[in-house]
């Protein structure tokens, strides 16, 4: 998906239990990108879910798709991954936007609706020029500390991240950049900036979350977006926005020279 739109091809994998039957990781793709699944039936093979009674049954869905049908995603339903630059490019992201939904259905009412939720966590870096600075151009940042590399439970839409590792980004011709990270708790991160041979340095502060003692962190379906003026000596961040993904307030950053 890209934002909250499915492209052609998206797929998802469906699982759930009807009966003494279970259904597991089966594969489902909107082939027009409109939202609207069917199984995929592969090598003449039925794929379809169907209701062996009258009872309700919960189903869970995740995208990514992942594997094959039958068998757990990942291992034993948990996906790992490790985050790169390249995973960022407008291209793949996707591919790290892991989604989850349940939803009940029923042989009286067998048009099962997913409502999907972003698991991860999304960061959005403004650039701007600040004092003294009349554009930004050949531009390129480093953040040290993020948690790029953990975990995606496709029966839960559980995140959790497992290491924390350094990410570099070239801009060049755009005035933003936008991360998908796994949900973390940390009182932020730093950022390193190079523009025409010139180093500026600044910390991206995680907002405090009230609900939970204060405590400096990314929650699970936020977006965070964070204005990054660029000036002569300095560097400035401002608080996060947070937007749904859920938005919060912006954030300023100061990067210092």
């Amino acid at each position: 998906p890209v934002q909250t739109a499915w492209q052609a091809g998206d797929a998802i994998g469906v699982s759930g239990k009807s009966g003494e039957k279970p259904y597991v990781n089966v594969k489902y793709v909107t082939t027009a990108g409109r939202g609207e699944f069917t199984a995929v039936n592969d090598a003449g093979k039925d794929n379809n879910i169907y209701f062996q009674n009258k009872n309700d049954v919960t189903f869970t869905a995740y995208y990514p798709y992942d594997g094959a049908n039958g068998t757990d995603p990942g291992t034993n339903g948990v996906i790992a991954k490790t985050i790169t630059a390249d995973d960022q490019s407008a291209e793949k992201q996707p591919q790290i936007d892991f989604l989850f939904a349940t939803a009940t259905g029923s042989s009286a009412k067998p048009d099962v609706k997913f409502q999907f939720r972003h698991c991860m966590s999304r960061l959005v870096l403004n650039f701007l020029p600040g004092d003294d600075i009349a554009s930004l151009s050949d531009l390129k940042y480093t953040i040290s500390g993020l948690a790029l590399e953990g975990t995606f439970n496709a029966g839960t839409g559980e995140t959790r991240k497992t290491a924390n590792i350094r990410i570099c980004w070239n801009y060049i011709f755009w005035s933003s950049s936008t991360l998908i990270v796994f949900p973390q708790q940390a009182s932020g991160a730093d950022i390193s900036i190079t523009m025409n041979g010139v180093d500026y340095t600044g910390t991206i502060d995680f907002p405090e979350n009230v609900a939970n003692n204060n405590l400096h962190e990314l929650l699970t379906g936020y977006s965070y977006t964070y204005n990054i003026k660029v000036n002569n000596t300095t560097l400035t961040i401002e608080k996060a926005i947070i937007n749904a993904w859920t938005e919060d307030s912006k954030k300023d950053v100061d990067v210092w020279g």
